[in-house]
């Protein structure tokens, strides 16, 4: 019981902050690449039209390119950059000849690793088609876990990524975001115990002329 109680409030307090900062870093790529937005956009509308302007669980797992800008995002700016484990007994290392003793701390670069040329060509370059399911079948399964990997993977991953989904459909379906004066290019960063989050984002909206099959915000 005690876990599940804590489970609970972690979806609260840990979700809270990553779910805003992870919509921070995807308006503002957005705003940087105008193609991909309208690219998006144009997802967002059929898929508005195919559901008469609602927006149900299987209407947003139906939108694979907002699937992709977010995951594309979260390898350049994962929620945390990096992983950290106690080993709970001694572990040798294949054959290398290197034992990772009982207790030691083991780091994982999360942020290095998601940026590790030979997995991901022009590691810096945002590429939402990096993720097509082609492109997945090509990698490695362990060179992207932007919410960690195995029974110790983020609880919350269905729930944060649901959100952020619906904000950005929305938010698409009516404006386009743009770049303005203010706009940092290179992004800030602030980092607070491992977690990456932008320092300021600031990008401006323009309001859609044509925002049809859905009630205007």
């Amino acid at each position: 019981m005690d876990e599940l109680v804590a489970q609970c409030v972690m979806f609260f307090l840990a979700g809270y902050d990553s779910t805003a900062s992870n919509l921070s870093f995807v308006t503002y790529m957005l705003a940087l690449h105008p193609y991909i937005q309208e690219k998006l956009h144009e997802e967002v509308i059929q898929t508005f039209k195919e559901t008469n302007g609602k927006l149900t669980y299987e209407a947003i797992q139906s939108m694979k390119y907002l699937d992709n800008i977010i995951s594309e995002t979260l390898r350049l700016f994962p929620p945390t950059v990096r992983l950290e484990r106690s080993a709970a007994a001694n572990y040798k290392l294949g054959e290398t000849g290197i034992t990772i003793p009982e207790g030691m701390l083991v780091t994982i670069p999360i942020y290095a690793i998601h940026r590790n040329p030979e997995e991901f060509p022009e590691p810096e370059k945002f590429d939402p088609d990096r993720f097509t399911p082609e492109k997945r079948a090509e990698r490695d399964p362990y060179a992207y876990f932007p919410f960690g990997v195995g029974p110790r993977s983020c609880v919350g991953i269905r729930f944060g990524l649901m959100g952020i989904k619906m904000c950005i459909a929305y938010v698409i379906a009516n404006f386009k975001i743009k770049r303005c004066p203010e706009t940092k290019v290179p992004l800030e960063f602030i980092t607070f115990t491992g977690m990456l989050e932008p320092k300021e984002v600031k990008i401006a909206l323009e309001r859609r002329k044509d925002i049809p099959f859905m009630q205007q915000v």
